[in-house]
């Protein structure tokens, strides 16, 4: 029996599990559903109607994209291959810590996605300017995290997949968000990993 995931690759969190899947070489089968056009049938399996959600082998569900990626490094450990975060010390939380930055940027996106489907006269301009001024102050101390071609011990890790995820979720959904001229760095950093096997094996669901 093979792992199975739950979610649309539009979440950067989804899609960020299944790259990482992709570049271990765990196979999956990927159950595309939505948590808004596919309730009911999502909620047979998943009464959270929060994605990700990854199904083990062995039946059990595992919720939150973080702890699904840390089952994920043991598991490719445990098969004799280099995690995409060392497993102890400061390099660790200085992935961890710029994973965060990462999905700042990409929580920020959402709020201001959901700013944009209310009414325009229930829209709260100071309010979507704060969520603006986080977005790109994330994006900021990522593109000055960025020495050289990766973002932290000189190889690729969790921090390089989630900044390129949010970069490409954020030209996805808010593309006026993105002014990839501010950015150059991260713009190569995406603009590399979207060409890689594990990025295209796993691209954004345009639907």
């Amino acid at each position: 029996m093979k792992h199975r995931l739950l979610g649309l690759f539009d979440s950067p969190y989804v899609r960020r599990v299944a790259i990482a899947m992709a570049y271990y070489g765990i196979p999956f089968d990927h159950e595309s559903l939505s948590v808004f056009r596919h309730v009911e049938e999502m909620r047979k399996t998943n009464p959270l109607l929060r994605v990700p959600m990854l199904t083990t082998p062995d039946g059990m569900r595992l919720h939150e994209s973080a702890f699904i990626l840390d089952y994920l490094d043991e598991v490719a450990r445990e098969s004799g291959q280099e995690a995409l975060i060392p497993a102890t010390g400061i390099l660790r939380r200085s992935v961890w810590q710029r994973v965060a930055l990462a999905q700042i940027a990409a929580d920020k996106t959402v709020a201001i996605v959901y700013e944009h489907r209310r009414p325009p006269e229930l829209r709260w301009a100071e309010w979507e300017e704060r969520v603006r001024d986080q977005l790109t102050t994330a994006l900021q101390q990522l593109e000055d995290a960025l020495d050289g071609d990766w973002l932290v011990g000189g190889r690729l890790t969790h921090a390089d997949i989630m900044a390129a995820v949010a970069v490409s979720f954020i030209r996805f959904t808010e593309p006026g968000e993105w002014p990839s001229e501010r950015f150059p760095k991260l713009e190569a950093l995406t603009r590399r990993l979207e060409q890689t096997p594990a990025f295209l094996a796993v691209p954004i669901d345009k639907e």
